[in-house]
């Protein structure tokens, strides 16, 4: 309550008494120690004079209406002011939600702050709502990213679709587990899940750190990129980078772990067409020359190694040390010259 009549606020006090003993009043005679007030305090509803010395209170409202905070909650203005056409649109320009004319009519009083009370309690409802709604839409947001790349979820988020795209000048990182295979059928289901579950989130990690995307996993295989969708211009580096990094973390790992993993890698850089697969369970997923040639470099690599097409070694031969192959005859793809990373 911000009343500066002594009078007024023994009358607004005793009403409010009346409609509900509960009712815990806080009073202050201007809008500037009621300002103070709400950053103390949030209360269900604001009863405050026109009139009012250091401030008046319509600026007290338009404080109020102004702040995110204060915004849902409602106002009753009391007032000998001549409640004209003009000084209505003022204050409900200000925030003001209703009226009260002084002197104080005690049945009319209560009825607007009955109607207050439950308007308030339906904010506290929608801004419940809200809030709940909001959190639901991180989470969405969040598992959202999780299965696809930023640019593509924005996508799919505003428009409700995503048209496949060709990308060019992207390079490929296909890795694939050593012996896999028999090493599954060693152990336990459970422990099979939560030891690729461990490595995909240690390679995940790398990948964000060097401006690099998974695309999938398949069984023991992960697949990523640079740069997709977004132009990088250091993109083969980038995935080479990654590349060192997984084979230091496995090495780090095996160092510590009862179960010892070692992978074979594989890139190349190329155009790929790039799009979601699916309308229930969405998938992104990229096709070209470039995913066949990596995953093709990948089996003829040798145990954690990189191994590198023509195409990207051409972009980064002066960054690192190579040794060149002989050419190899490869499924599809006739003789290739082939690099690996020293």
């Amino acid at each position: 309550m911000v009343e500066d009549d002594p009078i007024y606020v023994k009358i607004l006090s005793q009403i409010l008494n009346d409609i509900d003993k509960n009712i815990h009043v806080l009073q202050t005679n201007n809008g500037i120690d009621a300002l103070e007030f709400l950053k103390k305090e949030t209360p269900d509803l604001i009863i405050t004079d026109w009139d009012m010395p250091h401030m008046s209170g319509i600026e007290f409202c338009k404080q109020i209406s102004s702040t995110k905070n204060y915004t849902d909650i409602p106002v009753i203005m009391c007032t000998g002011i001549n409640t004209s056409s003009e000084n209505l649109k003022t204050a409900f320009e200000s925030g003001v939600v209703d009226f009260v004319r002084k002197p104080i009519d005690k049945m009319e009083l209560t009825a607007r702050v009955n109607s207050m009370r439950k308007l308030s309690e339906s904010y506290k409802t929608i801004k419940k709502q809200k809030e709940e709604l909001e959190i639901e839409k991180q989470k969405s947001d969040t598992l959202l990213l999780n299965i696809l790349p930023q640019k593509i979820a924005d996508e799919l988020k505003a428009y409700g679709e995503t048209k496949p795209e060709l990308y060019k000048n992207i390079t490929v990182l296909y890795s694939d587990i050593v012996d896999f295979t028999k090493k599954t059928l060693e152990m336990p289901p459970s422990v099979l899940l939560n030891e690729l579950n461990d490595l995909t989130k240690g390679f995940d990690e790398i990948m964000g750190n060097n401006h690099c995307e998974k695309i999938k996993t398949v069984g023991e295989s992960y697949v990523a990129v640079c740069v997709l969708p977004d132009p990088y211009a250091n993109h083969a580096e980038n995935i080479i980078n990654a590349a060192n990094d997984i084979i230091e973390f496995l090495e780090q790992r095996n160092k510590n772990y009862l179960h010892k993993w070692e992978v074979r890698i594989g890139i190349d850089t190329g155009d790929v067409m790039g799009g979601i697969i699916g309308t229930k369970k969405y998938v992104f997923d990229i096709f070209g020359d470039p995913v066949n040639t990596a995953s093709r470099l990948e089996s003829n690599s040798e145990t954690m190694r990189i191994h590198l097409s023509e195409r990207t070694y051409k972009l980064i031969k002066d960054k690192y040390k190579f040794e060149e192959q002989e050419p190899l005859e490869v499924k599809g793809k006739g003789l290739m010259k082939m690099y690996f990373i020293r």
